[in-house]
Formats: structure tokens, sequence, C-alpha cells
């Protein structure tokens, strides 16, 4: 890594990534990525969060709740 805002890019795109692995994600992960995802990447954040809840029956409220506050920073 050359510079800091590549080091985020990298880690956020780890997180994203695992969120959209995980069949329960982190909430701690999905906080932390919240925390310092680069602008560009909302949007495949959002993507990955969007997934989760079409793929669910019963979708959790508190991943709606957090959808809606993401789409705040898009």
């Amino acid at each position: 890594m050359n510079d800091r805002q590549e080091a985020q890019v990298a880690l956020a795109r780890l997180l994203i990534n695992k969120i959209r692995t995980d069949a329960y994600p982190s909430g701690t992960q999905m906080d932390l990525l919240e925390g310092m995802i680069p602008l560009a990447l909302v949007p495949e954040y959002f993507d990955a969060l969007l997934e989760k809840v079409a793929s669910d029956q019963w979708p959790s409220v508190s991943m709606l709740a957090r959808m809606s506050r993401v789409t705040e920073s898009m």
C-alpha cells in the first residue's frame, strides 16, 4: 500500500466482501466499515446489504434501518 486512501479502499473492499459472503454479517464489522468507508464504495456496500435483505424472507429491522442510514451518505 502506498497511502492511506489505498489502505482504506483495500480494507473497505475486504469488509464488503466479508459482509456479502457471511450468512449473518457481524454488526461490529459493518459499524467499522461505515465509520471509514470511502464515498466511492458506499453504493457497493449498499448493494451487498440489498442482496442480503432481498434473499431473506424476513429481513431484520436492524438491517433495514442500517440500509436506510447508508442511503443518507450516498
